[in-house]
């Protein structure tokens, strides 16, 4: 008798998870949207502000690209990506950029501030 209700245990636990398992599958799936405050509602990674003399835009994160063109001190760019690429045996940050010229610039050479507001304090107090 005693060995007959441990069987009937067992089974009746492995049908309560069984059960469970398939209730859980079936349950509708929600919508994740991102909220509405940053850093997730935004559409550009922040504004830059070179910090050298100047400096060329590439058409791709290399320092052996094509120049596109240049940019001088204290122009304010908006960073729409941002990239570490393996050159020879180190690591580099790139920044997309878009200004005058859309291409890459090597991170060293400008200063990434979140709002614009922020970049054009930090350009005119060059």
């Amino acid at each position: 008798m005693i060995l007959r209700f441990r069987r009937l245990c067992r089974q009746g636990w492995g049908a309560v998870f069984v059960i469970s398992v398939f209730c859980s599958a079936c349950s509708p799936k929600l919508d994740i949207t991102p909220p509405t405050a940053p850093p997730l509602s935004r559409t550009v990674l922040g504004y830059g502000v070179i910090s050298v003399s100047y400096t060329g835009v590439m058409d791709e994160p290399s320092k052996s690209s094509v120049t596109l063109g240049y940019v001088r001190e204290k122009t304010i760019v908006t960073v729409l990506e941002r990239r570490i690429i393996r050159e020879e045996d180190t690591l580099e940050y790139w920044m997309l950029i878009e200004g005058n010229y859309r291409g890459w610039l090597p991170g060293q050479v400008l200063d990434v501030y979140d709002n614009l507001e922020k970049a054009q304090t930090a350009a005119t107090s060059r």
